[in-house]
Formats: structure tokens, sequence, C-alpha cells
């Protein structure tokens, strides 16, 4: 053993690394922190790890190309954190993969720099009682409300968080698991390689996971908060990214993933109607025009004119009018029915649910979202060439 860490460390320092560390020996729990340049949130992390009550631990912060700030957090917490520095973008996964092999424990916990760890105490602890049943641990996550972004990216956490929550609860296995903080077991890690060098790191790992029947549970009771985009151009940024990875990893396991939705759709359907619910309208809509050919509905228009005395143009169809009465109908039944259950999820999860931020998430922000994520899955079956602001 001693031989291998010589020699991943002359591995590092011939690629220009520096590893700051103390002595170590056998460890339950190791930490990983992916860092690039810096972020605001590293320093009140790391504090809240080092003073956490778990004693068999250790913690990893990989930084590539460090900036002052960084430099300094290193030197602060030198003796308690392990920092592995790099002058070069690694990548996320190059620098958590490297840092694995240096570490003891064998629960792998991977938080990334911009987190904030709830009020939960005694973090890790937790994580360690978390862990006893299960090979892969998916925690809560929140957002840090403090712009109009955030609290719509809110609604998008809530649904994802619940998704985890229904696969832990019916399944306990699952494809996907949010890389801002997760758990996992060293032999699990192991097994199915670590992360692979794709877009969607988290994805792959948990798919991969899945594949070898891992168990899979969802933490309802330990919390971190993450930070929204701070801006449009952020925002669009990363749900360009999501799209691309996430239609690269639908095209390297859409047959894998179709048999996994088939053997499990009272759960898959649910999921993708919560993440994703401006698609119920739209579907309902389409069964209405397909299957009920507007039977109907061709009658409310004209009773509708006659009610209120007024008289249809005859440039407007009553099957055009029907149509665009469908739909609104619809969409305006959907947001009632999503309304209520977001808030019954929001109160049973402990999310912040707003009826007035909700409305504006439903009408406007999620189809702009979904439709920015579908553009990003359908270029990555179309195209090879994918210019991301994102080192693989």
């Amino acid at each position: 053993m001693m031989e291998l860490r010589r020699a991943v460390y002359s591995m590092f320092k011939s690629l220009g690394l520096e590893h700051s560390s103390t002595d170590v020996g056998k460890v339950k729990i190791s930490v990983f922190i992916p860092v690039y340049e810096s972020s605001e949130l590293l320093e009140p992390l790391l504090e809240k790890l080092t003073s956490d009550g778990c004693d068999d631990k250790e913690i990893f912060v990989a930084i590539d190309k460090p900036n002052e700030k960084s430099v300094r957090i290193s030197e602060r917490y030198h003796g308690k954190v392990h920092f592995l520095l790099s002058n070069q973008r690694r990548g996320k996964v190059e620098a958590l993969n490297s840092a694995v092999k240096m570490s003891h424990g064998e629960i792998l916990v991977f938080l990334d720099a911009d987190v904030k760890i709830g009020d939960c105490k005694d973090f890790l602890e937790a994580i360690r009682r978390e862990m006893a049943e299960t090979d892969i641990l998916d925690l809560k996550k929140k957002i840090i409300p403090e712009s109009f972004i955030s609290r719509m990216v809110n609604y998008e956490y809530t649904g994802s968080n619940f998704a985890s929550y229904l696969y832990s609860r019916l399944v306990r296995k699952c494809f996907c698991v949010g890389g801002t903080a997760f758990a996992i077991r060293r032999e699990a890690f192991e097994e199915v390689g670590g992360f692979s060098k794709v877009v969607s790191e988290d994805l792959d790992l948990a798919l991969k996971t899945l594949l070898k029947n891992k168990r899979f549970k969802y933490a309802e009771k330990i919390e971190v908060y993450t930070k929204a985009p701070s801006n449009w151009k952020s925002w669009f940024t990363q749900r360009k990214r999501w799209g691309i990875g996430t239609g690269l990893w639908i095209k390297e396991h859409w047959k894998k993933l179709v048999r996994y939705i088939a053997k499990y759709p009272h759960v898959a359907l649910p999921c993708a109607l919560i993440l994703f619910p401006t698609i119920f309208p739209l579907l309902f809509n389409y069964i209405c025009s397909v299957f009920l050919n507007f039977q109907i509905l061709n009658f409310v228009p004209p009773v509708l004119a006659a009610q209120l005395s007024f008289s249809l143009p005859p440039v407007i169809s009553v099957s055009v009018l029907s149509i665009i009465f469908t739909g609104l109908t619809n969409f305006f039944l959907g947001f009632i029915a999503f309304a209520a259950i977001f808030y019954t999820v929001s109160k049973r999860l402990n999310f912040r649910f707003n009826i007035a931020e909700f409305l504006i998430y439903y009408f406007v922000y999620q189809p702009v979202s979904a439709l920015v994520l579908l553009f990003g899955i359908i270029r990555a079956f179309l195209s090879s060439n994918h210019k991301l602001d994102w080192k693989v």
C-alpha cells in the first residue's frame, strides 16, 4: 500500500501537482471536494467539516488552477485537510478519481465546492448511519434563496428530490443521483470503475451502480444547500451543458434505460411528470385531439358565445377555437393539479412553496427550461462537436 501511495504521489509531482496532508491511518469516511479556481462557500464548508464530531474522517480538496484566495485557504487548513493543487485544469472526473486513489475511507462522500451544509448535527456521522443499509446515498439538496432564478430553480429541486424519494421508498434502486452531494461505498465505487470521463459523470456513475444491482437510498434528513446560477447567461450555459450531457448519456445507454423504465413504470412515469410538469397538459391535449377528436369540446365555444351574446368571427372555425380552448383548459387544470402536488411534496420534504412563484414556474420558467434541455439532448444526438465551458 505504501509503495502504491508513493507511486501516486510521484505521478502527481510529475504533473506539477502539490500534495499537502497529515499522516493518516485507516479511516472510515473520506470527503472529496472539487474546485475550479475558487469558491465563496469553500471556507465555511471546510470549517463545518473539520469541526464535525466524526473523528474517523479525512478531507480532500482538489483545486484546479487555484487563485490567491484558494491558496490562502489551503494554508489555513494545512494539517486538517489534504489539498491537491494543480496548475492545469484537469477536470472534475480526473481530479476526483485521483483523490480517491489516495484515500482510505470505506465511505466516499462527494460534495461540490458551492454547497452549504444544513442544520444536521454531526453531518458525517449521520451519513455513516444512513449508509449502514445502502451502497449509494443521495443527500437532500436545497437551493439558497437569494434571487429570482434561485426561487425558480427551487421547484426543479423539489421535483428531483421527490423523484429520489420515490425511487428510494418504492424500488431502492435509481439510475440517477445528484452529483452536488452524495455518498457511495468504496467497494461499489471501485467495482464500477469510478467516474467515467463524460459530461454527466454523476448520471453515468449512478447508472453503473444500478446495473450492478447496488442499493440506493435518499437521505431525507441530511440537507445541503447549493447556489443557483447568478444570472441568466450562467443559467443558460449550465442548462445547455446538462442537456448535452443528458443527451450523450441517453445516446450511450438508451436500451438499458428503456428496460429499466419498462420494469418500473409506476415510479418512472410519476417522476417524469413532476420533473417536467408541462408535459402533462401537452399529452392530455394530444389525447383529446387524436382519440376524442374534440367530440365534446367542439360544442363548448358556440355555447359560450351564445351565453355571452356574441357571435364567432367567420374566419375562425369552431375546430380551431376548440383546439385553443382545450389547450388553455388543459394547462389551467394541469396548473391546479401540479400546484396541489408540489404543495404536498414541499410540505412533506420541507421545501419552500409560494403559489405566485409556482404560477411563473409552471407557465413560463419550466417550459423554457424544458426546451433548453430538449435542444441540448437533440444536439447531443445530431452533432459530435460540443463547445462546453467544461473540462471532461
